[in-house]
């Protein structure tokens, strides 16, 4: 009990809260930029997969992707 309250009276619960808040924002963040990149990957043509050292199966590999798996 004496614990709980030193962590609510300096505050350290507030500050591990705001954390894990961030974390959970970046990786929502992070989710929601491979969904954009990887659909974003079939509109590319050839010619400009290529430029980006991919090929049509690298692209379609990638797009497979669930949008958690790097």
């Amino acid at each position: 009990m004496a614990t709980l309250l030193h962590s609510a009276e300096t505050g350290h619960s507030t500050s591990t809260f705001a954390h894990v808040v961030e974390v959970a924002s970046n990786l929502l963040g992070l989710w929601r930029q491979r969904i954009v990149t990887r659909r974003e990957l079939g509109y590319l043509d050839d010619r400009m997969l290529q430029d980006i050292g991919f090929s049509r199966l690298d692209a379609e590999r990638e797009m497979s992707k669930p949008f958690w798996r790097e």
